[in-house]
């Protein structure tokens, strides 16, 4: 009887399952409700992001509803990147490239790598950050998503100036600012301002970059968009001290400190710090100096640790290896067509040459035997 327990408890898990899924609230729309719900609250309660993620996954898991898993995975991504836990953010990228992948969601792929090229330009790893991003920006540029590729544009202009090349940094940054006059609809265009303000800040124009930093940070606050903000104050008193208003500078950073500490975005605390030190340093203020340096170096030392280190290079590896092998399972596929190809051809030619063969032997006999009738015929005569 135990077939029979087995067939009922697969029986009632499949009509469950389909149960769930057809009900209004539950199923797939429900992992997309998730899914929209972190979109929601990843910039201003990153806690309640990470739970939705959660679910989101758990409730895709079950459903074997991919798109919905590779989502949640990215969106995993997102909240362990934000808060410096690049492992574990570059883990569930991974995973969520593996399923894109699978169920060729090209979208979803370009969003993940750029993701990806984000994460290691918080490493300093800037030529690796350059792969992801001109590998998310070529797919962008086919599937026509326009804010897209400007953003794509505008991180490859940003990982160009890290690496010191400012004329290429340049070259993507005139391009970037090009599609955002082009659009029609900049709405949907993220951190836009923020993107056009770096370009200026680069080329040390800091009137400019000001004025857009400003505004980026109008809409951040209207949306509450705390790890926006965060950001952006931080990147203001960066110009104020390139200014050398070094009130305004220890303000907006301290501003920016405040907000960044409410939703432990670790990547962005380490830059206030490391701007405080500076502010505090030129004021004189060595004793305050010496202390932001030491949070700078905390929280430095938490993001970028070595173990951190060696698990992004082994889950790259990892994820490269099973690119591999997927490439030479294919490639092993074609060998094994063409060999049978080759198998058949050598079989045709052989039964054509075996056939050539047997039609020249009939031949021969039937030419024998008339020549033979033929010799008969004269013998009697």
């Amino acid at each position: 009887m135990a077939w029979c327990r087995l067939f009922l408890i697969c029986f009632f898990t499949t009509i469950a399952t389909t149960y769930l899924s057809s009900q209004p609230g539950n199923g797939r729309s429900k992992v997309d409700e998730l899914n929209r719900s972190f979109a929601g609250d990843i910039n201003t309660d990153p806690e309640q992001a990470l739970d939705h993620a959660m679910e989101a996954l758990r409730m895709a898991s079950a459903l074997k509803y991919k798109e919905g898993m590779a989502s949640a995975l990215n969106n995993l991504g997102i909240a362990y990147k934000n808060q410096g836990i690049f492992d574990r953010a570059l883990e569930y990228y991974i995973r969520s490239l593996r399923i894109s992948d699978e169920i060729k969601d090209q979208y979803r792929m370009a969003s993940t790598m750029n993701n990806i090229g984000t994460l290691y330009s918080l490493k300093f790893d800037y030529s690796r950050a350059l792969i992801y991003f001109i590998e998310s920006l070529d797919i962008f540029k086919e599937l026509k998503e326009k804010p897209r590729i400007m953003g794509a544009l505008n991180n490859i202009g940003n990982a160009y100036h890290d690496k010191g090349r400012d004329d290429k940094a340049i070259e993507y940054y005139e391009q970037a600012i090009s599609l955002y006059k082009a659009l029609e609809d900049t709405s949907t265009v993220f951190d836009v301002f923020d993107n056009i303000g770096n370009v200026y800040f680069y080329r040390q124009d800091y009137q400019k970059a000001l004025s857009y930093y400003t505004k980026s940070l109008e809409i951040e606050r209207e949306q509450n968009n705390f790890y926006g903000m965060a950001h952006t104050l931080s990147n203001i008193g960066v110009v104020h001290f390139e200014r050398g208003d070094l009130g305004k500078a220890e303000k907006t950073q301290l501003e920016a400190l405040e907000v960044a500490r409410q939703i432990n975005a670790n990547p962005i605390l380490k830059q206030i710090y490391k701007s405080l030190s500076d502010v505090y340093h030129k004021q004189g203020s060595l004793y305050k100096a010496y202390d932001m340096r030491l949070l700078y170096d905390q929280v430095k030392d938490y993001v970028y640790n070595e173990e951190s280190s060696r698990k992004l290079a082994q889950l790259e590896v990892a994820f490269e290896f099973q690119k591999k092998e997927k490439e030479l399972e294919i490639i092993k596929q074609k060998q094994e067509i063409n060999e049978l190809r080759l198998e058949n051809s050598r079989i045709v030619i052989l039964i054509g040459v075996m056939g050539t063969i047997l039609l020249l032997a009939v031949g021969f006999t039937l030419y024998n035997l008339k020549r033979e009738k033929k010799l008969g015929n004269i013998i009697n005569a």
